[in-house]
């Protein structure tokens, strides 16, 4: 007498795709997120001891207001063939030297200066294109194109799940409402 089928409330459902959508544009945040990570990775593994070099220098330029040593570092950092362009800033942004030419390729590594924990600026470096950051763009590259494609596709899926599960709900009702046939009786009229 009692229905074997579970019925699925539309609140319930509604919350499950609410879920189901929240989830996957929180992944796709991480995703974004190792992204910007990924391709920082050679980029801080190759500017910080460039940087950890010229840093006190780049201090005592900033400390003693020497126009010719700060214009002297930032070419000697492009002439290291590591970095393409250097930039010299003081702690209110202004900018104080450069050498190079800067590009629209890499992310630019950016290393603060401080004498005393007190902020007095900052260098800013953009590193030439290695075959390594070359390969870590292609493979983050082809990583977004194939995600492009498992998202809506992994969304049709759902969908058509979806649907052939109503359907077959559907087709059991009917079935399920029915009376049993009733049996007949012994007695003939």
């Amino acid at each position: 007498m009692w229905k074997k089928h579970p019925v699925i409330h539309k609140p319930l459902l509604s919350l499950l795709l609410l879920l189901l959508v929240s989830f996957t544009g929180w992944q796709w945040l991480q995703v974004t997120q190792l992204g910007y990570h990924w391709r920082q990775l050679p980029q801080r593994t190759l500017a910080a001891p460039l940087a950890d070099y010229a840093e006190l220098q780049a201090i005592k330029s900033l400390q003693t207001d020497d126009a010719e040593s700060r214009r002297q570092l930032v070419e000697e950092l492009v002439s290291a063939k590591l970095v393409v362009a250097a930039q010299l800033y003081d702690g209110g942004g202004q900018l104080l030297a450069e050498a190079g030419i800067l590009g629209d390729g890499e992310l630019p590594y950016i290393r603060p200066l401080y004498r005393e924990n007190r902020p007095v600026g900052f260098l800013r470096l953009q590193l030439a294109p290695s075959s390594l950051t070359e390969a870590q763009r292609s493979i983050w590259q082809q990583l977004l194109h194939h995600l492009s494609w498992l998202l809506p596709l992994c969304a049709l899926l759902g969908i058509l799940a979806g649907l052939g599960l109503n359907r077959r709900r559907k087709r059991q009702q009917p079935a399920a409402d029915t009376p049993p046939p009733q049996e007949q009786s012994g007695t003939a009229e």
